[in-house]
């Protein structure tokens, strides 16, 4: 028979060998959520996506023309209600194209934080993203930028509900900044054809942009860093505001 104290003993020490057992490793996957700018056939979602490796899944749910209103009457809603329920699920948050044109300051940023908050008690870990800049310039390195206010609302609310952010509007910013205008129209949506687009992107647009998307994640959001694939000659090529030869037609 086992003494009373010499089983307790045991049953510690057992209770301690269980909790000690890492648990299995789960791994992440990635939803990105947002207007046009964020598809993968005008905007950034497929060049982000394929600068990762290894994510369960990276998954584009944003819809052309949505708002953060709108976006919930589209199927890609109840998409983001069920995979939310798969644990360490990260959604990004990008909108402020099309609410601009609707809504104030003020109303975007109570819709931004109440689907925000729907989709973090779905389930999902939230990544708020300020929207992509438009290609539009005063003169050739001077770009109007008239996001900033919207886009201000959104670092606001990922404050306010201590999330995470990533500064698209500044980064991209930036980069067409030191471009410029007459290199920045390569990325145009229809570059090929009237060339007047200046809000969505082609395929060159894709990677360039998904990359700053990409390198943005892999700074800010730690347990996605190792998701990302490094690509070191791009990301310069970004941060000092030129193009690869090799992209220039």
């Amino acid at each position: 028979m086992v003494p009373a104290f010499s089983f307790y003993v045991l049953l510690a020490i057992g209770a301690g060998f269980v909790a000690a057992v890492p648990r299995p490793k789960i791994t992440p996957s990635v939803l990105t959520i947002g207007d046009s700018t964020v598809t993968d056939t005008a905007g950034w979602g497929a060049g982000f996506c394929a600068d990762t490796k290894g994510l369960a899944n990276c998954i584009n749910l944003s819809v052309s023309g949505t708002t953060t209103v709108s976006w919930k009457t589209f199927p890609e809603y109840q998409t983001m209600l069920t995979s939310c329920k798969t644990p360490e699920t990260f959604a990004t948050i990008q909108f402020g194209h099309n609410d601009q044109k609707v809504m104030n300051t003020t109303q975007f940023a109570t819709n931004l934080e109440s689907l925000t908050k729907i989709i973090q008690g779905a389930g999902c870990k939230p990544i708020l993203v300020t929207s992509l800049t438009r290609r539009v310039f005063a003169s050739e390195y001077v770009p109007t930028d008239i996001l900033g206010p919207y886009s201000n609302e959104t670092i606001n609310v990922a404050a306010k509900l201590k999330l995470p952010l990533l500064p698209l509007l500044n980064d991209s910013l930036t980069y067409i900044t030191k471009l410029g205008k007459h290199e920045s129209m390569l990325f145009n949506w229809d570059y090929n054809t009237t060339n007047k687009d200046t809000t969505h992107l082609n395929s060159l647009g894709w990677a360039y942009f998904g990359r700053i998307v990409a390198d943005e994640v892999h700074k800010y959001i730690p347990p996605l860093s190792q998701y990302i694939v490094p690509n070191k000659t791009l990301s310069d090529a970004i941060a000092n505001g030129t193009i690869l030869p090799g992209d220039v037609a």
